[in-house]
């Protein structure tokens, strides 16, 4: 039986990602992966985790979309203006995204010869993440990194900004929404969806989300799908 495997908010927890594929005994040739977006910011190699969410993007089986914290480093790469706050305060995560692709990076004053050297070395890495889709679609999942607006009469219209940074409008939202798929996110992490102190996928009425929160010190979930439809899933605490 052929699985579907979802996972999102890595946030550069290479080692932990590989553990976790390995320990869900993860098969390139028989299961699908899809990975919703986030791969950098928190952990300490973000550029690991990167090259590899690539060379796994060019298997046949495998699906990726982009987060937030994807489009953060790419603004900060670019020297746009912040979307929340600086790209490298310590909720963030950004200086250890920063240290994975260049090691000698102290603070900002080092930040715009980092910026060069980055897009110097790592064109295609960066070219990757600029290129990321905002959405996947099959017959029974719409996949997504952060939700889509219910507030909208067709959800394919959310924008861009929502589909990867949505948040209480989408959690709130108790109604049917008008499809008939279930949305599998990530981005929120589930104890706030839950309400109370729990990691593991959060399952409400058509939407499952996954974000285990070990950007913050807890875990890293994988959303299992059989062809059945049957939710399983595996969880592991940081190894990086």
């Amino acid at each position: 039986m052929r699985r579907t495997i979802v996972i999102s908010d890595i946030h550069g927890y290479y080692e932990t990602f590989l553990a976790l594929l390995n320990q869900i005994q993860y098969n390139a040739i028989h299961d699908r992966l899809v990975l919703l977006g986030d791969y950098v910011d928190g952990g300490p190699s973000s550029l690991k985790v990167v090259q590899h969410v690539k060379a796994l993007a060019n298997l046949n089986g495998v699906k990726v979309i982009g987060g937030n914290h994807d489009d953060m480093f790419l603004n900060w790469l670019d020297n746009q203006d912040y979307i929340l706050s600086p790209y490298t305060t310590a909720r963030n995560g950004g200086t250890q995204t920063i240290r994975s692709f260049c090691p000698w990076y102290i603070d900002e004053d080092d930040d715009e010869k980092a910026r060069v050297f980055i897009k110097r070395n790592y064109a295609s890495e960066i070219h990757f993440l600029r290129n990321l889709k905002f959405f996947l679609e099959d017959e029974h999942h719409i996949y997504v990194h952060a939700g889509i607006n219910p507030q909208i009469r067709h959800w394919r219209q959310t924008s861009t900004k929502d589909f990867r940074w949505i948040r209480g409008v989408f959690h709130a939202y108790d109604g049917i929404l008008p499809i008939s798929k279930k949305i599998v996110f990530g981005h929120e992490v589930t104890a706030r969806l839950h309400g109370e102190k729990m990691f593991h996928p959060w399952f409400g009425k058509q939407m499952i989300g996954i974000d285990g929160g070990i950007k913050f010190g807890y875990q890293l979930n994988a959303l299992i799908i059989s062809d059945a439809l049957d939710y399983t899933y595996a969880s592991l605490k940081s190894v990086d």
